[in-house]
């Protein structure tokens, strides 16, 4: 999509934000002083095509809320080539079928089969699939991986192992190459999860995110040129190993949902430390002017969003510079801030506060993007409004069609395709902290704040819901928001 299209769509979000969190181009509505743009929103997505509602593939969920399958632990051997921009290698993962019942199939989400991505020459093939070492047949689905003849008896473990190929698109976005940098984000074959549902396989969309894992382990080996710098979830373990013109890097990381990498041969680092949290931001030549108020933010992020929501329980966070036109995407340990051409150093830190905001609301309190996107954008938002002292400017309005509520899923939106889009901007980022802040004002600094840390130490490492959080507000609070909840468009009906 042309830009000047791509700001049309964007309009009606722009106009409703005195102070929410946008994709990069939205900075360029004339209509309101002061924006905070962060947010995803990549450039050149195309028209926005409407997928098709939601439907559970395979077997009906029991209806049970148990979330599954439990504790996975990934472990990948992979190779980059850097000249030809692909990832081939090895997949293990090993898992607890923890869902009440004995499962007869599998389903793995490969996001790079995405459209938007396909159309940029990317693509993801799995080969010698097997189940518990025996090898199992499976079908692909552009994003779906469908292995539909197993027998995994309930309460036991299981693994399933596949060799991959991706093909890395050229494009700058949270998946794709460009110049000199590569960004692996949603990049291998990832466990689905099964709920009351069913399988969640939920199409991709590329105005912001649609992911849900669980958390796991992961223990990544990845093989490149020596001269990449390479970021990366998690903690690499001792120094690469070379070889010829070659390294080899290991990472492990704990708890997490997701695993992301970020390289450039060009990439400097400068490092902080917060809380005994190791802040490392990488950045090229052309980045250097914004190294310090990503270190700065990144700083003040982890120390305030720990002292006002809970404290981060990682090690490390990396912040990476990339040449990108979203704002900014966050993964578990890990920040993606775009920049392109000039930037206030204001909008810098903005992004990277809303990133880091992240970490929290999706990072370690997951949820489902694709039904719930309040639950981790409206957040995220939020959290970068405090980091900016600027709550007092969360005073967006919401969208007049009152079919968008701020708890629908985004097939709602999408199924009014660009007036959609607009709307999914204007509540989600745009109401949804206002409604946030809206809360706090009713409830009071003390009790609000302290309310979030109990929801984060219920729903830590875990998945939380819409009925979630008002339930944890108001047994925290001790006080009705049955009203607050209905006025501010929050229903739990959407999702049940």
């Amino acid at each position: 999509m042309k830009n000047t299209a791509k700001r049309a769509l964007q309009f009606t979000a722009a106009a409703a934000l005195s102070a929410g969190m946008l994709g990069a181009s939205a900075a360029s509505a004339q209509s309101i002083p002061y924006t905070q743009d962060t947010g995803y929103d990549p450039a050149n997505a195309g028209q926005l095509a409407k997928p098709a509602p939601f439907q559970a593939l395979g077997k009906k969920g029991s209806g049970q809320d148990v979330l599954g399958p439990a504790d996975p632990k990934y472990k990948m051997n992979v190779y980059y080539d850097s000249a030809k921009h692909i990832v081939t290698g090895h997949l293990e993962v090993a898992f607890q079928n923890n869902l009440k019942q004995d499962l007869k199939e599998l389903y793995f989400n490969l996001w790079g089969n995405a459209d938007t991505h396909t159309g940029n020459g990317a693509s993801m093939d799995v080969s010698k699939l097997k189940v518990n070492g025996k090898k199992a047949v499976f079908n692909v689905d552009k994003t779906a991986l469908h292995i539909p003849s197993v027998s995994l008896k309930k309460n036991k473990p299981a693994t399933v192992s596949m060799d991959f190929k991706v093909t890395i698109p050229n494009q700058q976005d949270r998946f794709g190459w460009y110049k000199g940098t590569t960004s692996l984000g949603n990049w291998f074959p990832i466990l689905s999860v099964y709920d009351k549902e069913g399988w969640n396989v939920d199409p991709y969309f590329p105005y912001g995110e649609s992911f849900y894992s669980l958390t796991g382990d992961f223990d990544v080996t990845l093989t490149t040129d020596k001269e990449q710098v390479i970021a990366a979830t998690g903690t690499e373990i001792g120094k690469p190993q070379k070889a010829g013109n070659l390294a080899i890097h290991r990472y492990k990381a704990q708890d997490v949902r997701d695993f992301a990498l970020e390289m450039d041969p060009g990439y400097k680092v400068k490092k902080g430390t917060v809380n005994n949290v190791k802040i490392n931001v990488y950045y090229t030549d052309e980045q250097a002017v914004y190294a310090d108020s990503m270190l700065k933010a990144g700083l003040r992020s982890i120390d305030l969003f720990s002292g006002h929501f809970g404290t981060y329980p990682w090690p490390e966070l990396d912040i990476v510079g990339m040449e990108g036109w979203f704002g900014g995407m966050e993964y578990p340990q890990l920040t993606m801030i775009s920049i392109a051409g000039k930037r206030s150093q204001g909008w810098v830190q903005s992004v990277t506060a809303h990133e880091i905001g992240h970490q929290w609301f999706y990072g370690i309190i997951g949820d489902n993007e694709y039904d719930e996107p309040w639950l981790d954008e409206s957040f995220a938002t939020f959290a970068a409004a405090l980091h900016d002292n600027t709550l007092d400017r969360l005073t967006a309005d919401p969208n007049p069609n009152t079919a968008f509520h701020l708890s629908s899923p985004i097939s709602t939106f999408t199924s009014y395709g660009d007036e959609g889009v607009g709307a999914y901007y204007q509540m989600i980022y745009g109401y949804g902290s206002r409604t946030l802040n809206d809360l706090r004002l009713k409830l009071g600094d003390d009790v609000f704040y302290s309310a979030m840390k109990a929801y984060f130490k219920e729903k830590k490492f875990g998945i939380t819901t819409t009925r979630d959080f008002m339930e944890i507000m108001k047994k925290e609070s001790g006080r009705d928001l049955g009203e607050f909840f209905r006025e501010h468009r929050v229903f739990v009906s959407d999702q049940e």
